[in-house]
């Protein structure tokens, strides 16, 4: 009686939709659908029309083509979607946080952060204004060049994006650990796995997940370590090298060499579209050493710039350098991302001052990612800095 009760309600709901009178869009909505879609029409061919002029979608002449990535423009981005943002630095990088707000033209205020200690050597740190970054973009750039100042950096920032800031972006230009990212015998530790799940750790904020910038990662797979609490964006250092050859008046001359195979996998996709030539050296054992040696081009009568992520003691540099002059290069330069040069390393390396390559090296390039290696070499030849102001103002305002 009941299953036929229900059935019978049923059967009269079907019928009373069946028979209900069409559903009509109201003419002021169907306008307003028109007039959405069209908007939408007019914003799409604007940012295609922006794309175009500014060379945002290169064309794709080989299968390696998508392999090239360059570092963000702040020109590239329309102006309606770029932030201002308040960005706190420690004080080894307040030089460097100093030319990035001069780079993005008043988008970048800079916040103060006190940095004391207590008695005991703990530190006592104080963010000025807290209140006053409320809903507004707040970042933070580190500098991780000792182990004994990254645990007041890390207090910073696990509490910065606690203070109800809109977003966070954590730059760490160099990732310190990045050398040690896999294990060879049972017992080694990746501490760069242990720093990435540590930086993994730090609290979103109130627009989401932190945003991590790190120039030249040792080895790209570490992007792998970084769990889904940050959004790791990786940009590089070489696109200011490019932008410096370009100013040489040999530049015609240059040969682009590679210390080692890895360094060539990693980088020689961003040289390709200049043309330069390539060397790439290679290591092989010698008992108990390691011995640089040609693999394959011809540096004779170039001006060969060496290229690698990043220098410790210098050795495989020197040796790479000591082999490219004895194959006839005119001039051998070098270029890293992070001049890390422990225990003043640096001062092995000499300039040859325009007299030729058996002398040393005619210009050592190297970003301000480590800031007290960039107080070292300041006015020394033949070091150059090339700053990362630029791609990092660029970076915080996306």
């Amino acid at each position: 009686m009941l299953a036929h009760r229900l059935q019978a309600s049923v059967g009269s709901r079907c019928r009373s939709v069946r028979q209900a009178a069409p559903l009509h869009v109201r003419p002021s909505a169907r306008k307003l659908i028109l007039l959405n879609v069209a908007t939408l029409q007019r914003s799409d061919n604007t940012l295609n029309n922006i794309m175009s002029a500014q060379s945002l979608t290169p064309a794709l002449s080989t299968g390696e083509d998508f392999r090239i990535c360059t570092n963000i423009e702040a020109a590239q981005i329309p102006a309606a979607l770029r932030k201002e943002c308040v960005l706190f630095y420690t004080p080894d990088t307040e030089e460097l946080a100093q030319k990035v707000a001069l780079q993005a033209g008043g988008a970048i205020t800079l916040g103060r952060i006190k940095w004391k200690k207590f008695a005991d050597g703990f530190p006592d740190l104080f963010v000025e204004n807290a209140t006053s970054i409320r809903n507004r973009h707040v970042a933070f750039l580190a500098s991780f060049n000792n182990p004994t100042v990254i645990f007041e950096q890390i207090s910073v920032i696990y509490a910065l994006p606690r203070l109800f800031v809109s977003s966070f972006t954590l730059v760490l230009p160099f990732f310190p650990t990045g050398t040690m990212e896999r294990v060879e015998t049972e017992g080694d530790i990746a501490t760069a796995n242990t720093l990435a799940r540590l930086l993994s750790n730090v609290p979103p904020s109130r627009g989401g997940p932190t945003s991590l910038v790190i120039f030249d990662i040792h080895a790209l797979q570490e992007r792998f370590y970084f769990g889904d609490a940050v959004l790791p964006l990786f940009e590089s250092g070489v696109p200011l090298l490019l932008e410096r050859l370009r100013q040489l008046p040999d530049k015609e001359s240059i040969t682009i060499a590679y210390p080692d195979e890895g360094a060539w996998k990693r980088f020689h996709y961003q040289f390709k579209s200049e043309g330069y030539p390539e060397v790439i050296c290679t290591k092989v054992r010698d008992g108990s050493k390691r011995i640089v040696r040609l693999k394959e081009g011809e540096p004779k009568d170039r001006h060969v710039v060496i290229v690698d992520d990043l220098v410790q003691s210098g050795g495989t540099l020197i040796e790479c350098h000591a082999l490219l002059a004895s194959l006839g290069a005119k001039h051998v330069s070098a270029f890293v991302t992070h001049g890390v040069f422990p225990n003043m390393s640096w001062v092995k390396f000499r300039a040859d001052m325009g007299s030729g390559a058996q002398d040393g090296f005619r210009y050592f390039w190297l970003s301000d990612s480590c800031p007290q290696t960039v107080r070292d070499v300041r006015n020394k030849a033949p070091f150059e800095v090339l700053s990362l102001a630029g791609p990092i103002a660029a970076a915080l305002q996306i």
